[in-house]
């Protein structure tokens, strides 16, 4: 299995998955940077009311973006195999075909965790920083504050890396890279829009049970892969 995987991030391009989680950190940076400079102090009503919620904003922006970035790669790496045919080659290969496909999930699987963890931790730390030196955010930052926060962004990794298995279960009835990126956008938007304050990911055991949907899913979508004509 840990050949196949290294085979799938080769055949994929690694580096070009790592500049794009590269762009995207740094997009999310930007974007976060404008809300926070030009909603700070000059407001009579703070946009972050301390450090968690500043914290929490950076996790749900992250996550939103990697589970729309998975929906990217699993089109590239399952769906568009599908459509293009190339799927029935390699199927000819004497490798069980769901070691394939699962080498290729426990690669959309990761690398939706690492960066969901990665991101955090450097747009997290570039917005204490500035903060540091501003001022906007009025609070201090404490040690049970963090671990708060770590403990947080790690069950919602893991439950966000599930959930982006989700739009591998709909693209698939139709072989679509449409309806798989699609569904991602309409996931994010169901479970991690803001309204009025209120986030659907704040309560926790919705995004484990779509996490786990996602895994249960997708299992159930190759569980007979074996005996299936996919040419």
């Amino acid at each position: 299995m840990r050949h196949l995987i290294k085979l799938e991030l080769k055949k994929g391009n690694l580096k070009g998955y790592l500049w794009g989680a590269l762009l995207a950190y740094g997009i999310l940076a930007g974007f976060l940077l404008m809300i926070y400079m030009t909603e700070g102090s000059s407001q009579e009503e703070e946009v972050f009311q301390g450090y968690a919620e500043m914290l929490r904003l950076i996790d749900t922006m992250v996550r939103a973006t990697f589970i729309i970035y998975a929906s990217a790669l699993i089109s590239r790496l399952i769906i568009g195999e599908f459509r293009n045919k190339t799927m029935a080659l390699l199927f000819t290969y004497p490798v069980s075909r769901k070691k394939l496909i699962f080498s290729k999930l426990i690669v959309v699987f990761v690398w939706t965790f690492t960066n969901i963890i990665l991101a955090n931790l450097a747009i997290g730390t570039l917005f204490v920083t500035v903060n540091l030196s501003t001022g906007y955010v009025d609070d201090i930052l404490t040690a049970k504050i963090l671990y708060q926060h770590v403990a947080y962004v790690l069950t919602h990794a893991i439950a966000a890396s599930g959930m982006s298995l989700l739009p591998l279960a709909i693209g698939m009835r139709r072989k679509s890279v449409i309806a798989t990126v699609t569904s991602s956008i309409f996931i994010v938007m169901i479970v991690c829009s803001n309204n009025m304050g209120f986030s659907l990911s704040s309560i926790v055991a919705i995004p484990l049970s779509l996490g786990t949907l996602g895994v249960l899913l997708t299992y159930l979508s190759f569980r007979n892969i074996e005996r299936v004509d996919v040419a």
